[in-house]
């Protein structure tokens, strides 16, 4: 494997700037004017012909006519993603009215309006008419009926969408129906990546079967019409990642060396599948393994697709002619647009990357499709790759067609797309193509068929282009050679211009590419054998504790000093705040900046205490992190605006001015299992608007707050202004509560403890009325209806619950499962949870850590041993070192059920009835916590009837319930789940402040001098 450094070449490409990259490949390429000229006049030609032989079927009238540039459509592409799979009728009836009421429909066929207006009307009077006289009729028979009246419009048209785009149902009536068919093609299992190993086990099959009967049925035959098999590595194991590469390349590696001595067998080719861009490398690592082995060698039917929209497209066609060449074996290259754009920018925006890996226009996109058309036809590659185009743009296949004169390659099209565009193509010069056909049942179809309808109806894809007579010719067949507009979409965002350039998010890895991992893991290794140690200024006397890993009791961390009183402390802080008042904003912004600045430079010290000391994996410490930077920025933005002197409306020989000054002491107690962020935010926050602080971090995570103070200290915080006191929160916060001169609280945990707080602070006699802000967590809930997908319910269900161990305030805590989806969504979920690693939060691999400490371990056990055993699920396997426990799933009857909140691992599910929603509304707002609400539906009626009925602080539809975003989703409950404002929203600070107004009367001054030189 002579090239395996080049795959570190490739993976710098990642984030290259688009514009200077594609600047320096187009110098390269240097076409002559009769070149062009050529391709012109075949691309014109290519177009009138498919015009004038253009012969639309009723599915391609529809998506003509409902593109997605209107409501309409995209309301169809919703019918067509949800319809067909929603099992109860309640659900599907109630879906249709939500996806078709109040369009425009009069403006597209007004012979059907009125169709449409007694659709609606029959969907009002039966549901009426059933839920009102629900005991005086049979049930079944009218279940029935609304069934078939539903579905006349409906299920007949998504039904035939799906068939247009899929091959058959089956792999064996695929095979059957190829053998008689003129063209030739190359099948697709239909899904998406393996949740479970059952399912990667199903996949594997079906590629076996596959691959089984086209050699039984194709014996014989020429191999250009043999079909071709397509698999997707990510369908063959749940865990395909970068990170766990190791795992993987042990258990897929010689899977796919069976399946390649099957496909030798049956004469046919094998090509690897595409994947999202954090996929890549893994992909082509595998790639090379296997292409090296015994197993591949001299055989010409190994190959991959490559995605033109990704940076990385060419370096990775230079990758594979060099290992081709030094193999003297051929690789086939099937070059595609690229499937997954928009989960890309999305995805590159919550990673807060500086740049996208992807080109963010459509014709850079249509550009490195054709400067990665030119190195494949090049002499380079002439003898060492198989090209093959997946492409339906006419000026496309025309600038292939000039280029690739006299020499060998493909052309591929989707089984359903671009028919008239290669039929003219046959007839003309007799080209014919390879059909991509997916296979699969309606299930599977789903995502397929949603990239599939973007595709048709967007106004930017040729497809729909050239069905449009009204779109000038001239337009259809320009080269994006020749494109003078800018490179980059402004319409998008860069992830550094999200909030408007106001607040910059900090750039990190992505650790599922291979540059950034190990760069990443060789900081890492600097501060494996650290010891840390934390002491404040507080007082003399002291309490040595040691500190220890929760996730290996052998692992000892540092030492602490726990202080034994708050008087000391108070005295300093006492003094030094009409110090602090005084100091101007523009200062203490200027200091918020460098801590900034030294929270970036020490970022991997800071992931490994977090993993170590607060039991954290690398993925939730790096998001920690990040947000106690979000923090700080948009704190210190919002403070930089409002703690300024305002000179307001003033009478004629008198001045007014407007003051923003702090309150005094604000004491801040805050949580282990966010040690950064909210310790960060909190303490942030109070400084910034001119208060002194005493930070009272938790016990358990003493060693990351005081290494936070250090460098607060450094970045030039005065030690007088900010005291942090380390101990037992049972001793210190009390006396910090009961204290006569602290003016505010901040705090984060259990609504007990804030209970306690407040009355201590109501205590106080002759005291100033104090502000306190808290944040108490609660019994957080999803509800899940019959329409959603129950893949993506399942994996949000993971990362609310099971996430940081479940112990976040926001975790899912009760599960309602509609009982149409709640034996296949349990199903799912409990194989799940087997492919979930317990154990070392430093490995990155790791999927949950341990519990923060052996007390909350117990509770958490004591609790589930007190569960009858025939209503949890959960992993039965035992650690040793650390302090974890097994995800555990537990049935009850209803959040009532629940008496206090389980603050770990531990998810209770309920399956419910339609009839029961109002029920169970009334009983998540009869408890009065009120946090953090997830809700799962395709049906938006549904989801807004909730939203408005429920008092919830904060509520996730079709997402999961963690990781709100500052700026973007403040945080905060109410009722019984806090107190308000929300953090990291934009009436946090303004809690924090004292306001003052002067009035100066300038008359008794000798008079209004400005007035008077008028």
């Amino acid at each position: 494997m002579i090239y395996n450094f080049l795959l570190n070449i490739i993976s710098k490409y990642y984030l290259i700037d688009e514009n200077i990259y594609l600047l320096e490949l187009l110098k390269t390429c240097s076409f002559s004017d009769i070149f062009f000229e050529k391709v012109e006049i075949l691309a014109t030609n290519l177009v009138n012909e498919n015009r004038k032989n253009m012969e639309l079927d009723s599915i391609t009238n529809i998506l003509n006519e409902y593109n997605l540039s209107t409501r309409e459509g995209i309301q169809m592409m919703c019918l067509a993603e949800s319809l067909l799979r929603i099992p109860d009728f309640y659900a599907c009836s109630s879906f249709i009215k939500d996806k078709i009421s109040f369009q425009e429909w009069q403006y597209y066929y007004k012979s059907d309006y009125w169709k449409i207006i007694i659709y609606n009307m029959i969907i009002d009077f039966v549901a009426d008419f059933f839920y009102e006289n629900d005991s005086f009729i049979d049930e079944d028979f009218l279940i029935f009926c609304f069934k078939k009246i539903i579905f006349f419009f409906s299920n007949y048209i998504m039904k035939n969408i799906g068939k247009k785009f899929v091959y058959a149902k089956t792999a064996n009536s695929a095979i059957k129906k190829a053998l008689s068919d003129k063209s030739f093609y190359s099948f697709d299992m239909l899904g998406e990546a393996a949740l479970t190993f059952y399912d990667a086990r199903k996949f594997f099959n079906q590629y076996q079967l596959a691959i089984s009967n086209i050699k039984k049925t194709f014996l014989g035959a020429k191999r250009y019409k043999i079909p071709t098999i397509s698999i997707k590595l990510s369908a063959l194991h749940p865990k395909y990642s970068f990170y766990n590469r190791k795992r993987i390349l042990r258990d897929l590696i010689p899977m796919l060396k069976l399946l390649i001595v099957d496909i030798k067998l049956a004469n046919s080719f094998l090509t690897i599948d595409a994947e999202e861009c954090d996929r890549m490398e893994l992909s082509l690592q595998i790639f090379n393994i296997v292409f090296y082995s015994g197993y591949c060698l001299y055989w010409n039917g190994f190959g991959i697709v490559v995605q033109a929209y990704s940076k990385r497209a060419l370096p990775a066609i230079y990758w594979l002619n060099k290992i081709a060449y030094m193999r003297q074996t051929k690789i086939a290259i099937r070059l595609v647009k690229g499937a997954y754009w928009d989960y890309e920018i999305k995805h590159v925006q919550t990673l807060n990357l500086n740049l996208y890996p992807v080109y963010t226009k459509k014709f850079c996109t249509d550009l490195s499709y054709l400067l990665c058309t030119v190195y494949l036809l090049s002499k380079i590659c002439c003898n060492n790759v198989l090209p093959q185009f997946a492409t339906h743009n006419i000026q496309t296949i025309a600038f292939t067609m000039i280029l690739g004169k006299n020499k060998h390659y493909e052309f591929q099209k989707l089984y359903g797309m671009g028919n008239d565009v290669y039929y003219t193509l046959n007839n003309l010069y007799n080209i014919k193509c390879r059909e991509y056909a997916p296979i699969g049942a309606y299930r599977e179809l789903l995502p397929y068929l949603v990239r599939r309808l973007l595709e048709n109806g967007a106004n930017s894809s040729f497809v729909n282009k050239v069905v449009n007579k009204n779109i000038n010719l001239q337009n259809l067949v320009e080269s994006p050679l020749f494109c003078k507009d800018s490179k980059y979409n402004k319409i998008i965002p860069t992830p550094n211009d999200i909030f408007g350039g106001r607040r910059t998010p900090i750039f990190f890895y992505n650790l599922n590419i291979s540059f950034h991992y190990y760069n990443f893991y060789k900081k890492i290794l600097y501060f494996d054998c650290k010891i840390w140690f934390a002491n404040s200024c507080s007082s003399k006397k002291k309490i040595k504790m040691i500190s220890k890993n929760p996730s290996n009791k052998y692992d000892i961390l540092g030492i602490t000093h726990h202080d034994t009183n708050i008087s000391f402390a108070m005295n300093i802080l006492k003094k030094s705040f009409n110090y602090w008042r005084l100091i101007s904003i523009d200062k203490r912004v200027s200091i918020m900046k460098k801590f900034i600045v030294l929270l970036q430079k020490n970022f991997i010290e800071l992931i490994v205490l977090c993993c170590k000391e607060a039991g954290k994996t690398i993925l939730d410490s790096i998001s920690d992190i990040k947000e106690a930077i979000d923090f700080c920025k948009y704190y210190t933005n919002q403070a930089n605006e409002i703690c300024n002197r305002f000179q307001l409306p003033s009478y004629t020989g008198e001045n007014n001015i407007y003051i923003i000054e702090g309150k005094g002491i604000i004491a801040t107690i805050s949580p282990w299992n966010f040690p950064v962020a909210i310790f960060c935010g909190q303490t942030i926050s109070a400084l910034i608007t001119g208060n002194v602080v005493l930070a009272k971090p938790a016990e358990s995570t003493s060693l990351i707050a005081y290494r936070l103070f250090q460098l607060l200290y450094k970045a030039g915080i005065p030690l007088s202004v900010c005291q942090i006191i380390i101990g037992k929160g049972s001793n210190l916060g009390n006396m910090i509560s009961f204290h006569k001169d602290i003016y505010g609280v901040i705090f984060t945990g259990s609504n007990k403890v804030a209970n306690s707080i407040n009355k201590n602070l109501l205590m106080r006699d002759n005291r100033p009325i104090h502000k306190l802000i808290a944040e108490t967590g609660g019994l957080n809930a999803m509800i899940a209806d019959s329409s959603t997908l129950v893949e993506q319910l399942v994996v949000d269900i993971l990362e609310s619950s099971f996430k940081s161990c479940g112990q976040r305030c926001s975790a899912l805590r009760i599960l309602y499962i509609n009982e149409e989806i709640y034996y296949e969504t349990i199903k799912i979920l409990l194989s799940s949870l087997c492919n979930l690693k317990i154990g070392d939060p430093l490995d990155i691999t790791t999927d949950i850590g341990p519990i923060i400490t052996k007390q909350n371990l117990n509770n958490l056990k004591k609790y589930i041993n007190s569960i009858n055993k025939e209503k949890y699920y959960y992993i039965q396997k035992k650690y040793d070192k650390g302090n974890f426990l097994n995800p555990t799933v537990i049935r009850v009857n209803g959040i009532k059920d629940l008496k206090t909140e389980q603050f770990g691992p531990i998810l209770h599910i309920v399956l419910y009835k339609n009839e029961q929603i109002n029920h169970i509304i009334k009983e998540i707002n009869k408890i009065e916590f009120g946090l953090t609400f997830g809700i799962h539906t395709r049906n938006e009626s549904f989801y807004k009837y909730l939203s408005n009925k429920l008092n919830i602080g904060n509520i996730y539809i079709n997402r999961n319930t963690i990781g709100a975003i500052v700026g973007m989703q403040p945080f905060g409950g109410c009722n019984l789940s806090g107190t308000g404002p929300k953090a990291g929203g934009p009436n946090y600070i303004n809690s924090l402040i004292n306001e003052k107004t002067v009035t100066i009367n300038t008359t008794a001054q000798g008079g209004n001098v400005e007035l008077l030189n008028e």
